[in-house]
């Protein structure tokens, strides 16, 4: 008995002496774990299954969970010609590994994830913008979307200073701002908004303020980490 998902491989570590226990986020099935037998030789038929970014059909025996056979769509080698996308595309994948439990299916997420890494590996782009917009992406998806045009509190449009409460994750102003709280910055909070209202195929307009991407990113990083626990170390 056997299943077929279609998958992007988002972790991959070394399985006995030939093998790789690879990570997928499934369509289907969200996080699962599959094993690639005998892939370590150049010869191997499924040795390109076993990197980072692979996606396509992928066969898998039940229960054993050992994947007979994988239809490519694209492995996205473009990712790994460039060390900057390459580092940009992994933090994605850290994002995935993080937020995902095992077996949860999120097809939103999932093809959020694919247009993402497309964007990066083919579009030119800065790759920060692409980052920060998928980030923003994720906080909705799990339940965490950020107020960027209106404090979460008062309601009353940002006129001037804007802040993020560390207690509870969300951007306030000036008025409703505690003791917990971090400023965003003028041009980090223009880059926010403007980055989550556009479409990764029109990201390429966008010339923000220089360094605001950087403060942006550094301002999602803590609030990922306030959110689950974990501050993201590729960034």
């Amino acid at each position: 008995m056997g299943i077929k998902v279609k998958a992007i491989v988002i972790g991959a570590t070394d399985y006995k002496e030939k093998g790789k226990r690879i990570t997928l986020f499934s369509l289907e099935k969200g996080k699962i774990h599959a094993t690639l037998k005998s892939v370590k030789s150049s010869k191997a038929k499924l040795k390109f299954a076993k990197e980072l970014f692979c996606f396509g059909d992928f066969f898998i025996e039940i229960p054993s969970m050992i994947v007979t056979n994988v239809d490519i769509e694209n492995n996205m080698f473009e990712l790994t010609k460039d060390i900057d996308k390459y580092y940009i595309a992994c933090a994605i994948l850290e994002i995935v590994n993080t937020v995902l439990h095992e077996n949860e299916q999120n097809t939103p997420l999932f093809l959020e994830t694919l247009r993402a890494l497309g964007v990066i590996a083919y579009e030119d782009v800065n790759d920060k913008y692409v980052l920060i917009k998928y980030l923003l992406s994720v906080f909705a998806f799990m339940g965490y979307s950020l107020a960027l045009s209106n404090c979460c509190i008062c309601g009353e449009k940002f006129s001037g200073k804007r802040y993020l409460n560390l207690d509870f994750g969300e951007v306030v102003c000036l008025a409703c701002k505690s003791a917990n709280c971090i400023e965003i910055s003028a041009r980090a909070g223009t880059a926010l908004k403007l980055l989550n209202e556009t479409e990764y195929n029109k990201l390429f307009t966008l010339k923000l303020a220089k360094g605001s991407e950087d403060e942006a990113l550094n301002i999602l990083n803590i609030n990922f980490d306030r959110r689950f626990g974990k501050k993201l170390k590729l960034l």
